[in-house]
């Protein structure tokens, strides 16, 4: 039996902090460097930008945000993770079931541990 990549678990961690309102956790899990693509706005770098964005999705509403990997892999230093995601977002009917894709690119850290170099988001559908 194949054993589980450790970079795997990010997607958890991930949607428990995002899920309990915590960037900072978010942005604990990028790299110093990371660049963090979503839909509609700017490339936001570096953890600084990637907890600005994921407090502005916290503000927003967005909530029980699920990852489904589909994909991954490694090499050396380098993983991936591409999958689909679902969350809850508030719409002018209530909330709203949205969902998409993404892609994560980790790389290993010196002390063996996994953080995320670049997420791209976006949506299933456009936005309304």
């Amino acid at each position: 039996m194949a054993k589980k990549q450790p970079f795997r678990n990010l997607d958890a961690e991930y949607a428990k902090a995002a899920n309990t309102g915590d960037a900072a956790q978010v942005a604990a899990l990028y790299s110093k460097d990371a660049i963090f693509m979503m839909p509609e706005t700017p490339a936001y770098k570096g953890t600084k930008g990637v907890r600005a964005s994921a407090q502005a999705a916290i503000d927003a509403g967005w909530r029980n945000i699920k990852f489904k990997t589909i994909k991954s892999g490694s090499d050396g230093d380098l993983a991936f993770n591409i999958g689909s995601v679902s969350m809850d977002q508030p719409s002018e009917s209530g909330m709203t079931k949205v969902t998409g894709k993404y892609l994560d690119v980790y790389r290993r850290q010196k002390d063996g541990s996994w953080k995320i170099i670049a997420t791209m988001y976006n949506s299933d559908k456009p936005a309304k």
